[in-house]
């Protein structure tokens, strides 16, 4: 069984939804891709079907708060687990040198001793180099730098069992230098961050972000074959996916999935 568990699809700070992030399930295994801005990744995790002793595997694309902050309650409960002895194994975080220093900081300075003691033991940072590839939940997943110019942020792209191929695009728009490595792309998760008709009220473009026709006109472009859009404003949510699938058509020939917070998407 491999899947997307859609955890949040939002944008900065939502108030409608949770913040962008997802875990890829292959089977038993699950890697969890971003963490969101608070403690709402634990509910996320629950109410997805998911128990969080099962995730030994942590993907975070970049420092910003919306993607960030959830790492230090998933490790508050993980780390909280492995003291009780219901926790087996290690816990994986794969991420940029920058992002290893920054948790491992405030969290040895925000814990308690004995949850230090469990995190300096068991939860083992891997630093992302650009092309390196990983084993990760049995999947060979290939780092890949987004070429952001705000901060280094990494996506990443892997060969599913099915032999399909699997583009995660972090969320800033798909750089130039990575036409040739997404293009036919069976599966490309991208940010969107509005509609073009709203571009003049929430610049986008400015924010180093895409409208939907951006997106749109860029996958169809690259022959993508399968497109999942997320991490947008949440001012339409209860319309969002009526809006964005339609605006999308207009653009783009293939399955475009404009998933709400919970929902699964076989792959």
């Amino acid at each position: 069984m491999e899947r997307i568990l859609v955890l949040g699809t939002g944008a900065g700070t939502p108030i409608n939804c949770y913040n962008t992030c997802f875990i890829l399930q292959n089977d038993n295994k699950y890697l969890l891709v971003d963490t969101g801005g608070g403690s709402g990744v634990i509910k996320q995790i629950r109410d997805v079907g998911v128990n969080i002793k099962d995730i030994h595997d942590c993907f975070i694309s970049h420092k910003h708060i919306d993607h960030l902050l959830g790492i230090f309650y998933v490790l508050r409960v993980i780390t909280s687990m492995m003291g009780a002895g219901v926790y087996e194994g290690n816990f994986n975080i794969y991420c940029d040198k920058e992002i290893t220093e920054l948790v491992k900081n405030f969290f040895v300075q925000t814990s308690y001793p004995e949850l230090i003691e469990q995190f300096e033991k068991r939860v083992i940072f891997h630093n992302l180099i650009n092309h390196e590839v990983l084993n990760i939940i049995d999947y060979q997943i290939e780092a890949l730098d987004m070429y952001s110019y705000e901060c280094i942020q990494f996506g990443f792209q892997t060969k599913l069992r099915n032999n399909k191929i699997l583009t995660f695009m972090g969320d800033v728009p798909c750089n130039e230098k990575l036409y040739d490595k997404v293009r036919d792309t069976d599966w490309v998760l991208h940010e969107v961050f509005c509609m073009e008709s709203e571009e003049k009220i929430f610049k986008a473009r400015e924010k180093n972000h895409s409208t939907l026709k951006d997106v749109a006109e860029k996958m169809e472009m690259l022959n993508i074959k399968n497109l999942v859009v997320w991490h947008t404003k949440d001012n339409n949510i209860e319309k969002r996916k009526e809006l964005y699938t339609n605006e999308a058509k207009e653009y783009y020939k293939g399955n475009i999935f404009v998933p709400n917070d919970l929902e699964i998407i076989n792959i």
